[in-house]
Parts: structure tokens; sequence; C-alpha cells
């Protein structure tokens, strides 16, 4: 393996591995100093090419998320030593076909109002007689004949048990997780970038690509589950060296500033052909020029 880092996916919008969560939560022996304007204007700088160069929304689509760069204000001095950690990220999402989703899930409410409807009878019959052992059971209980009240309890516990086996008469859940998949495919992309990560590292299963131009690596994996079909596309920028534990680490560019960029990783997360299609938008030979 090269010196080039992989990672796993944490979750749908923190899409790299790095330390800032880690990092945040530890305790900051030597305390926290202000990043310098020099600093914070490296920093967007980096960002505003990184940004530049992501594609702009197809059509039916928008930019959901906050697009405004943020860089640290501060840092803990503990890690004065190492790159300042860093990153952007964009939300797309797609409203062309918003009264399509809607249809869905109109037609799934219809589906369950007429299934109630069926058993609404049944259900109300079941309710009733136990509405009526339940004031049988009170009425002792006031008389202070506990053992007499004691003896509703199973008769209300089996009517319990009948009214759920009816509610449930005809559910799918199968059918459900189908129509949730639905709604979701192909409803969000998202890019995250993430500079000078303190750690990285590929999931398993990732299939390796052929980088692009600037790129040093590059890795693509779907998840697929009840909820979701979901590719990820995952490019490294920059050199890398591996740590004790496994994972790696950008190495330090001589010469350059901690606030600059010295290795980055991109994510694309979305439906596969969307991945697909973005990655053929995205100005890659752009992205790596924020490592000069």
């Amino acid at each position: 393996m090269t010196q080039t880092s992989w990672r796993a996916p944490a979750c749908l919008i923190s899409f790299l591995i790095a330390s800032p969560g880690a990092i945040a939560d530890s305790p900051c022996y030597k305390g926290y100093r202000d990043t310098s304007p020099v600093e914070r204007a490296k920093m967007t700088a980096v960002l505003q090419t990184v940004k530049d160069a992501l594609p702009a929304p197809p059509a039916g689509w928008q930019i959901s998320s906050d697009d405004a760069i943020s860089v640290p204000q501060s840092l803990c001095q503990d890690f004065g030593l190492i790159p300042i950690d860093y990153g952007f990220g964009r939300l797309y999402r797609q409203v062309g076909d918003a009264e399509k989703r809607q249809k869905l899930i109109d037609d799934q409410s219809a589906r369950l109002v007429e299934a109630y409807k069926q058993k609404q009878p049944r259900l109300e019959a079941i309710q009733g007689k136990m509405e009526k052992l339940n004031a049988q059971q009170i009425a002792l209980l006031q008389k202070g004949d506990l053992a007499g009240a004691e003896k509703f309890g199973p008769q209300i516990a089996a009517l319990q048990e009948e009214y759920q086996r009816v509610a449930d008469e005809g559910n799918d859940p199968a059918a459900m997780n189908a129509v949730s998949k639905e709604l979701n495919r192909d409803l969000e992309l998202t890019i995250s970038v993430r500079v000078n990560p303190t750690t990285a590292s590929v999931p398993t299963g990732a299939k390796p690509m052929v980088a692009p131009a600037g790129a040093k690596s590059a890795h693509r994996w779907h998840v697929e589950d009840e909820n979701q079909s979901t590719d990820h596309a995952l490019y490294y920028f920059g050199t890398w060296f591996k740590r004790p534990d496994g994972t790696f680490q950008p190495s330090v560019r001589q010469g350059a500033p901690f606030s600059a960029a010295h290795g980055m990783t991109l994510e694309i997360s979305g439906d596969p052909a969307r991945v697909t299609q973005t990655i053929s938008a995205l100005n890659f030979a752009k992205v790596a020029s924020a490592l000069k």
C-alpha cells in the first residue's frame, strides 16, 4: 500500500473519518489560542478553491445546505505541531420531482386509511368489550373487592392481545420500507471535503478506481439497506503516512504553513447514477490546486 490514506464513512453528512471530533472531546492541556487573520485567510482561500471546483446543481436540484465557508476561529495548542484540520460540505437536494414523491406519500397514506376502515368495526367491538370489563373492574375496586377485580385481568389482557392482532392485520413492513426507500432514492447528494484530517482509513469492501488528475487515489463502495441505496466515491489528495494504529495521516509539506492544505479527502455520496454524474462534473484538477 502506498502512502495514500484510507478511511471509513462515519455517517450521512460526516463522510470522512477524521479526528476533529475526538480532539474536541479530549482535554486541552496547553489551552486554546485564536487562529490568526493570516491563518484564517489561508484556510478560507483553500476552501474557496475547493468550493469553486464543485459542480452547480443539475436541473431540478438545489443546494440545500448553508454554503458559506467557515474556518476554525481557535485551536488547541496540544496539536500545534500538526496541520490544522478544517473542511467544507455541500448538500444537494432534488426538488424537481416533489409532486411524484408527494404522490407516493399520499398513496401510502390512503392505503393505510382504507386498511383501518376495513378493521375499524372489529376494533371498535373489541374496544367496547374492554370498556365494559374495565367498568366492572373499577366498580369492584371502588367497593374494595380486590380479589374480584383481579379476576377480570386475564380477560382484559386477552382482549388487548386480540385488539393488537387485528390492528396489525395487513401490515407489511417490507412494503412500507420499499416506499420509504423509494422516497429517499436520488433525493440528496453530499460532497464533503476534509483538509488535513488527523486520521483517515478506507471502509472494507471499497474498490479502487482510477484516480483523476491531481488525486493520489480513489475508492468507491455501495451501501444497500432497507432505507437507502447509496454509492460513495472517496478521493485522496497529497501525501500520507501510516500511523501506529494502522490509520493514515497527511505528511507535512515542507515550507507550507499549518493553515495550508497538506493532505485532503473528498467524498461524494448519493444515488449511484448521480454520483457518477457528479464525478464527471467535478473539477478535480482545481481541487488538487488547493494543495499548492
